[in-house]
C-alpha cells in the first residue's frame, strides 16, 4: 500500500537548550517586515496587488456579488482563484488594508522560517540552538531572492501553501496525510500536481485523502456560492486571459508555455506546448518519485513541484517559492559529501533567483523598448533552472544504479 516516508526528524517543541536568541532574531525579522509593510502600504498604498485581488475577493463574497465579474485597482486585475478561496479570504475583507498587508507579511516570514527550520532540520542537527542559528542564516540568505521577495512585495500566498504541503506530506499523521494538500489545490489548482505523483510513490492513502481534500472545497464552494462556482468551473478557471493578456505571451511567464510564447514569428505553439508538457509531465513525475526513493520526500516533492511549474500554462515568478527547499537540499548535500563543484552550483543556482529577475524589471521599467532577447534570456533562466534539475536528478539516480548493479553482479 503505502511507502514509507523519509522525512528526517520530527518536529520537536521539547528539548530546550538554547536558541532563543536566535528565535528572537527570527521573530524580529517577522516583525519587521510586517511593521514595514504596514507603514509603506499607508504612505504610498502601492504593491500587494495580489492581496488586494484576494481582499477585493472576500468583500464580494459579503456583498453577494459576483467574484468573477471583480476589477481591481489600475491594472484591471481579476479575481483568479477558486470560490473557496474567496471564502476564505473573507476575513481580509473585515480589517483595513494596511493592516491586512501586516498581517499577510508577518505570517509569511514566519511560514517561511518554519518551512526552513524543517529543511535545515533534515541534516539531523541535534543540538536547538545550532539548528536555530543556521535556520536564521539560511533565512537572512533567502529573504532577497526574487521569488520570495517578489511573493511578499505581492501579498501572494506561495509560501503559506509551501509550508503546509511539506507539513502535510512529510510531518502529518499517516491517516490523514494528503487532505491538506488537496485542500491548497483547492484554494490554488497548482498543486493538483501532487496528486498524480502520490499515485506514482504508490501513497495510495494519501493521494485519496488529497482528493477528497479537493472535492470537499468544490462541494463546499457549490453549497455557499453556486452562481461562482458554476462559472468558475464551466471555464473560468482555464482562462489564461484572465490571468495574463496575449495568450501567455509575457516576458514573466516563467512555465514551458511562456518561453515558447517568447519565441518570435507566427506558428502554432500549442500542440507544441501539449507535446513538452506530456514528456515533461510523465518524465519528471517518474524523476520525482526516484527522487523520493532516493533522496528522501521533501526532496521528491520538490521535484514534483518544479515539473507542476513547468507545465503549468502561468508561472509567474513568485509561483518558484519552490527554489527554497531546492537550494536548501543541494546546499545541505554539497556540504555533505564537501564538493567544490556541487557548492560552486549551490551559489549559481542562488545567483539565478536573485538577479535576473531584479535585471529583468528594472529593464522593463526604464528602458522598455530595448527588451526583446535579452528579457528573454533573463526570464527564461527560471525554467532552464528547472529543466537541469530534473534532467541532473535523472542522470545522476541513473548512473547510481547503474553502478550498484555492475559492483553487485561484480560480487557476484
Amino acid at each position: 500500500m503505502s511507502s514509507s516516508v523519509s522525512a528526517g526528524p520530527r518536529i520537536r517543541l521539547g528539548n530546550r537548550d538554547g536558541g532563543s536568541l536566535q528565535i528572537a532574531c527570527g521573530a524580529l525579522i517577522a516583525l519587521s517586515g510586517a511593521l514595514t509593510a504596514f507603514a509603506f502600504n499607508a504612505i504610498h498604498a502601492k504593491g500587494w496587488i495580489d492581496l488586494e485581488v484576494y481582499r477585493e475577493g472576500g468583500a464580494a463574497v459579503l456583498r453577494h456579488t459576483s467574484v468573477y465579474d471583480l476589477i481591481v485597482g489600475e491594472r484591471w486585475l481579476k479575481f483568479t482563484y477558486s470560490p473557496f478561496a474567496a471564502i476564505l479570504f473573507t476575513p481580509l475583507a473585515l480589517v483595513e488594508m494596511e493592516v491586512a498587508v501586516a498581517l499577510w507579511v508577518l505570517i509569511s516570514i514566519l511560514a517561511l522560517e518554519a518551512l526552513i527550520w524543517i529543511l535545515v532540520g533534515r541534516a539531523a542537527v541535534r543540538s536547538r540552538s545550532r539548528r536555530a542559528t543556521h535556520t536564521l542564516l539560511v533565512v537572512i540568505a533567502i529573504l532577497p531572492l526574487y521569488p520570495v521577495t517578489l511573493t511578499l512585495w505581492n501579498g501572494q500566498i506561495g509560501i503559506i501553501l509551501l509550508l503546509a504541503i511539506v507539513l502535510d506530506l512529510t510531518h502529518g499523521k499517516e491517516k490523514w496525510c494528503g487532505i491538506v494538500t488537496g485542500i491548497a489545490a483547492g484554494i490554488k489548482l497548482t498543486p493538483l500536481i501532487f496528486i498524480p505523483y502520490l499515485l506514482v510513490t504508490r501513497r495510495f492513502r494519501a493521494a485519496l485523502m488529497a482528493g477528497l481534500g479537493f472535492l470537499g472545497t468544490v462541494i463546499l464552494g457549490f453549497l455557499l456560492l453556486p452562481a461562482d462556482s458554476r462559472d468558475y468551473w464551466g471555464g473560468a478557471f482555464f482562462d489564461t486571459q484572465r490571468v495574463v493578456a496575449e495568450q501567455g505571451a509575457n516576458f514573466f511567464n516563467q512555465s514551458l508555455r511562456g518561453m515558447l510564447m517568447l519565441i518570435p514569428g507566427s506558428w502554432p505553439t500549442t500542440p507544441l506546448w501539449l507535446a513538452l508538457c506530456a514528456i515533461v509531465g510523465a518524465g519528471g513525475l517518474l524523476v520525482a518519485a526516484w527522487t523520493a526513493k532516493k533522496a528522501g520526500e521533501i526532496a521528491g516533492i520538490t521535484a514534483c513541484a518544479i515539473v507542476g511549474l513547468l507545465v503549468s500554462p502561468v508561472s509567474w515568478p513568485h509561483h518558484w517559492v519552490w527554489c527554497i527547499p531546492l537550494l536548501v537540499l543541494w546546499a545541505q548535500r554539497a556540504q555533505r559529501v564537501d564538493a567544490t563543484l556541487e557548492k560552486v552550483g549551490v551559489g549559481f543556482l542562488w545567483f539565478i533567483f536573485l538577479l535576473p529577475g531584479y535585471i529583468a524589471l528594472a529593464i522593463l521599467l526604464i528602458y522598455p523598448s530595448h527588451a526583446g532577447m535579452w528579457l528573454m534570456l533573463l526570464t527564461g533562466s527560471y525554467v532552464l533552472s528547472g529543466l537541469l534539475t530534473l534532467l541532473a536528478l535523472a542522470v545522476y539516480f541513473g548512473r547510481s544504479n547503474r553502478l550498484r548493479r555492475r559492483h553487485g553482479s561484480g560480487d557476484e
